[in-house]
């Protein structure tokens, strides 16, 4: 076998996934070739570190933070259709008011940077020559 058929059958060799004719295959390159030996040994010793290893608990309770959001969900279920239109529409209008001041403010600002690309400054007069005066 060559040490490229071997590196990748190694993960297999330590996992016991190889059929007993491609293990001793394996093997037996891993006797002569001590590259594939070394890559062999580490893959092995970061297996066994990552098996000694323990899952942590998760820390964050989700239901604690979604509870709240579920509970307004269906709140707004229990409501009249007509309430809940009017919360959706007024939900709706303040969104696009939002929108509406965003696209304001960056028109404004577009226009500011390109009107002030012509603001001639008071010591220079147009085209670049001094102001007589």
């Amino acid at each position: 076998m060559r040490c490229e058929e071997v590196q990748e059958r190694l993960s297999a060799l330590i996992d016991e996934q190889l059929s007993q004719h491609e293990r001793e295959q394996v093997q037996s390159h891993l006797l002569t070739c001590e590259t594939c030996a070394r890559e062999y040994h580490e893959l092995r010793r970061f297996v066994e570190f990552c098996r000694q290893m323990e899952a942590p608990e998760p820390k964050i309770d989700l239901w604690h933070e979604f509870q709240w959001i579920l509970a307004e969900i269906i709140a707004e279920q229990r409501l009249p259709f007509t309430q809940r239109l009017r919360r959706q529409w007024s939900r709706l209008v303040s969104q696009v008011c939002y929108g509406i001041i965003l696209f304001l403010q960056v028109v404004t600002y577009q226009m500011t940077m390109t009107l002030s690309r012509y603001i001639v400054e008071p010591e220079h007069s147009a085209y670049g020559r001094p102001a007589q005066g």
